[in-house]
Parts: structure tokens; sequence; C-alpha cells
């Protein structure tokens, strides 16, 4: 579905956004396995990735997410913000026929081991605004999840952190130049590729991780993006700008 205004544009479906990103050649290498959701594709990846995350096609907030997880002994961990089960995997379609919305499409999305910050996973969240022809990288921030969440919303108790902190803490303090720079390049990329089909757009809000080898994944990618979160961080020059440039665009 595509929402449109007078003056911004926004995308609902990650499905159709993954789409149109994996098409491009530099940034397909960062997109991990996703999928539409089938029960056999399900099995099949479980059993490749040993963790996959299903999600809702459309919606944000971490609503919706399920985390699942291979154990021994033919069980499966699925935990979600409401519900923490571990079940054998013939039991596992049966489970989800409860907990899926039939009415709604859902992705399947290979998990990736993230890095971790005070002994708990963070992503990155990178915020891309243009008031004119050019996108500008206007906020990056970490966000590190909650005790025993599975997502790392700030609507759901993510802390904010200093990006270049956080990749220090994976990459070490000589290669967290250039990690911060490929994260920009690949934002920057990500901003052009769904701007040239999409003319509308205006913001953009990138979810990116890194695992423990320091390699660099998009999650998601959000166009109408929420930034308190920054507010949180000590210094609020990101914040006043993007809060700015939100003002003159919606």
């Amino acid at each position: 579905m595509i929402t449109k205004t007078k003056r911004f544009q926004q995308i609902a479906s990650k499905g159709l956004k993954t789409i149109i990103l994996k098409r491009d050649t530099q940034i397909k290498p960062y997109i991990p396995k996703t999928v539409w959701y089938r029960e056999d594709v399900l099995h099949t990846m479980l059993k490749t990735y040993g963790t996959v995350f299903i999600k809702p096609d459309k919606g944000g907030g971490g609503v919706g997410i399920i985390r699942i997880q291979n154990l021994t002994g033919g069980l499966v961990e699925c935990k979600s913000l409401k519900h923490h089960k571990i079940i054998p995997i013939n039991e596992l379609n049966k489970l989800l026929q409860s907990s899926l919305n039939p009415d709604k499409l859902y992705l399947i999305q290979q998990g990736i081991p993230l890095a971790k910050v005070k002994d708990r996973p963070f992503d990155i969240r990178l915020m891309l605004q243009r008031t004119t022809k050019e996108w500008e990288l206007t906020g990056i921030a970490a966000k590190i999840a909650a005790p025993g969440k599975i997502v790392t919303n700030y609507c759901k108790g993510g802390q904010p952190y200093k990006a270049s902190d956080a990749v220090r803490q994976v990459c070490g303090l000589s290669e967290t130049p250039q990690k911060m720079k490929e994260l920009k390049k690949l934002a920057y990329r990500v901003a052009n590729v769904l701007s040239k089909k999409f003319k509308g757009l205006r913001e953009l809000g990138i979810d990116a991780g890194m695992d423990n080898n320091g390699k660099i994944w998009i999650f998601e990618v959000n166009t109408r993006p929420t930034y308190g979160m920054f507010r949180k961080l000590n210094n609020l020059q990101m914040y006043y700008k993007i809060r700015k440039n939100r003002r003159m665009i919606v």
C-alpha cells in the first residue's frame, strides 16, 4: 500500500521496499534473506539459519514480530513482545496459525546474531531527510535492546546510544571510522534507490545492524520514522535538525 499526502509519500509494505532494494547489486549483499511467509519456507529457513523472524508486512514499533529459534531435542523457542513459549517443532505450524492474522501478509527474515553493547544486542538508526532534491543524513544513533526484548525499538524500551561508541566496541578504534563511513554511504544509496522509484519520499529511518564479525546488515526502512530517541542523546544537535526538517516536510 502506498499512502500519499501533498508533501510526502509513505510506503507501508516492508516486502515491497525489500524487493526494490534487492534489485540493486550494491545493496543486496546487506539484506538478510527475506521472503514472504509460507509454512514450508519457514521450516526450510529455520533449518538453514537456526533463527528466523516473522514480521508483519505492515506496521511498526516491533508489534507482531515473532522470533523463532531452533533448540536441541526437536524443540523451538517462540518469542514475541507478549509471549514466550518452547514447543516441539511439530507443533509450530499450529501455534502460528493461532497467532498470525489470516488477513495480513507476513515476511520471514533470516535471523542475524547482532553484536552487543552492555551484553545486549543493538542496531543503528540512520535518519535521512530531504527538504530539497538532495538527501541529508540528519541523525545516526544506536539502539540497545531492553533486557530480555527481541526488538531494539525505542518505544519498547530500547536505549539510545552514540553510534560510533557502539561500533567501536565491535570493530575496535582503528576500524570504526571506516565502518561509520560504510554505514553512511549505504544509507545514501538506499535513499537514492527508493526515491528513484517513489518520488514523493522525504524521510527515511533505516534500521541497520552489525553481526559479531562487524558485517553490516539492513533490516528495515521506515518512510515515516519517529525520532524521539535522538532527544535522549547527550548531544541534541541531531534532534533539533531532524525536528526542524520534519516541520518543513509535513
